[in-house]
C-alpha cells in the first residue's frame, strides 16, 4: 500500500510493556519484550487477537518511550512490567510498508504529509508487524527475509 487509508478503529485490549529505552537498543529490546509477552500469554493459555505492535509515545535522537504489545480478546491481569491496556479507538489514517525497517521512514513521511495537508492533529502512532506469527515462539532467525516484511502504520487523528 502506498496510499493513505482512513479507518474508524474500535478500542483494542492489549497486553504490553512500556518504557524509555535508548534508540540504539530498540531492535534488541523489542525482541526481548516480545518474547516475554509471548511467554506471558502462553503461560495463561491466551491466544493473541492479532499481530504484535510497537507504539512510539515519543521518539528522540537518543531515547524513545516505546510500548511493545500484543492485542488480546479480553482484558488480562498483568504482572510486573506487563500491563493491560488498549489501543485507542476512533479515527485513524493507515499506510503500509513492505520491506526492511530501514526504509520505514517513507511510510511515516506519507502520513506526515497527509496530516499537514489536512491540518489534522494526532496522538502516538503504532506499527503492526504482520509478518510475526505469535502462534509460535518469537524467533528472529525464523522470520521471513526483511524484504518480505509487511508493516502497517496506524496514526490516530482527531
Amino acid at each position: 500500500m502506498t496510499t493513505i487509508e482512513f479507518r474508524r478503529l474500535t478500542p483494542q485490549p492489549v497486553v504490553s510493556i512500556r518504557g524509555e529505552i535508548p534508540v540504539a537498543e530498540l531492535t534488541q529490546t523489542q525482541s526481548e519484550r516480545l518474547l516475554r509477552l509471548w511467554r506471558f500469554l502462553r503461560a495463561r493459555d491466551i491466544a493473541p487477537a492479532g499481530p504484535p505492535f510497537v507504539r512510539y509515545h515519543t521518539f528522540g535522537d537518543i531515547d524513545t518511550d516505546v510500548e511493545i504489545g500484543v492485542p488480546v480478546v479480553d482484558d488480562v491481569t498483568g504482572e510486573s512490567e506487563i500491563i493491560e491496556g488498549e489501543l485507542p479507538g476512533g479515527r485513524a489514517v493507515v499506510t503500509a510498508h513492505l520491506g526492511a525497517h530501514d526504509d520505514l521512514g517513507d511510510a511515516y513521511t506519507r502520513i506526515e504529509d497527509w496530516l499537514a495537508a489536512q491540518g489534522a492533529r494526532n496522538g502516538p502512532a503504532w506499527e503492526v508487524y504482520e509478518w510475526i506469527d505469535l502462534a509460535h515462539e518469537p524467533n528472529p532467525s525464523a522470520w521471513p527475509a526483511p524484504a518480505d516484511w509487511r508493516t502497517e502504520l496506524v496514526q490516530p487523528i482527531t
